[in-house]
């Protein structure tokens, strides 16, 4: 909190000080029947409000108090639209609200900042924009909601320099930014379609980056981060996708795409320097990542229908990269330990993946082509290697590895083959 003080006794001492010489400019313009316009500039010096009102019931309301040099304009076109806007303490900040349709709400509230802007446009019927500003100084908003009954909410509180953009074209889409006493936050959401759903909450944090993109119907999408530098990014394409990022620490990256139906991506990262990647293209696939540590990396491709994903790693500078494609393949990898790999790859009809590594240094690779193959790798100790490469149909494969430098190699084609190793 005190970084909040000084800049409101700034403004209050401004505010004070013009008490005395408002010079404030108001214009109303009002064509049609039963509208309502609303003007106060109280004491600051400069203000400006223009309001203009065209059509039936439309209800605007402009507030300046111990501001200067800020400006408000509203435009509503058509009927039973609704405008609000509060500056309270503001210097030099500015709000628009353009509203084309009908029965939208719009409200704006700027308190205590400095050149903050907000700025909400909305074509349509019954949407809903609200944003908030805090005791911030430079923060920007803006909302563009065109469509009927979206729903669009911004809130930055104790903030420098960050922004927040909304975007909403279709019917019935939610989506919710919060920012919270953090400096150079970003935050975008942008969507395209029919009831689509993001929240995007960034909290105590520097830096941060976290961009949202929906298209098509029912997609949805929760990110939270916490902590310093922080970046996230996720595009969904089609219906009743699902995205969870939740990451916290310092210097994260996750990265979700998904183009199809019914896919699930979930990244959970803890620590510092983490990367996590899911790629999905196709139907009902699933992606969990979770990584507790520092410098690790995982990423999964998954492409196809109803393929699977599990990802653990925990400890330092650890590394997968596996991809699915295909339908019904099964990956579960769980690394504890320094420097660990893992790499492969599934493609064809329900194959499956199972390795363990906990240790250090540990190398796994998993390459499956055919159907119903089986390969678990598990690996204690350190600077161990297992490769298991298999084409054709119900192989199985068993490696299992103690101790320090053993070196597995299994090779199997055709039909039926099973290989057991056992090291210590």
């Amino acid at each position: 909190m005190f970084k909040i003080k000084p800049l409101v006794a700034a403004l209050l001492t401004v505010a004070a000080a013009q008490a005395m010489a408002a010079d404030h400019t108001s214009e109303q313009r009002q064509n049609g029947v039963n509208n309502v316009a609303e003007v106060a500039q109280s004491f600051g010096s400069s203000n400006m409000a223009k309001q203009v009102q065209s059509g039936w019931g439309n209800d605007a309301m402009v507030e300046q108090t111990g501001s200067s040099s800020s400006s408000a304009l509203q435009t509503q076109t058509a009927n039973f639209n609704e405008a609000d806007v509060n500056q309270t303490l503001a210097f030099n900040s500015r709000s628009e609200q353009w509203q084309y349709g009908h029965a939208n709400q719009a409200s704006v509230s700027q308190s205590g900042t400095l050149g903050s802007s907000a700025e909400q446009r909305q074509r349509g019927q019954g949407n809903t924009a609200k944003t908030e500003q805090g005791v911030s100084y430079g923060a920007e908003a803006f909302t563009k909601q065109d469509g009927t009954d979206n729903s669009a909410n911004s809130y930055q509180f104790a903030v420098n320099g960050s922004k927040s953009s909304l975007y909403q074209d279709g019917n019935l889409n939610e989506a919710t930014l919060s920012q919270t006493l953090s400096s150079g936050d970003r935050a975008l959401v942008d969507q395209l379609g029919d009831r689509n759903m993001a929240e995007v909450v960034q909290t105590w944090s520097s830096g941060s980056v976290a961009e949202v993109e929906q298209i098509g119907t029912a997609n949805n999408a929760d990110v939270y981060q916490a902590g310093r530098n922080q970046e996230a990014y996720a595009y969904s394409s089609g219906k009743y996708n699902t995205v969870n990022v939740d990451q916290r620490g310092s210097n994260q990256n996750g990265f979700v795409y998904q183009q199809g139906n019914l896919n699930k991506a979930t990244l959970d990262q803890r620590g510092n320097g983490n990367t996590a990647t899911a790629n999905q293209t196709g139907l009902d696939n699933a992606a969990v990542i979770d990584q507790d540590g520092r410098g690790q990396i995982a990423k999964v491709d998954q492409r196809g229908g109803y393929n699977q994903a599990e990802v653990e790693q925990q400890g330092k500078y650890n590394e997968l990269n596996f991809s699915q494609s295909d339908v019904g393949n099964i990956l579960a990898a769980h690394q504890h330990g320094d420097s660990n790999r893992i790499t492969g790859s599934s493609t064809g009809v329900s194959n499956n993946v199972d390795i363990d590594q906990d240790g250090d240094l540990n190398v796994a690779s998993v390459s499956q082509n055919g159907f119903f193959n089986e390969a678990d790798l598990v690996q204690n100790g350190q600077s161990h290697t297992a490769t298991v490469m298999q084409s054709g149909s119900n192989h199985t494969a068993d490696v299992m590895q103690s101790g320090i430098g053993n070196t597995a190699l299994i090779s199997q084609a055709g039909l039926n083959n099973m290989a057991i190793v056992s090291q210590h």
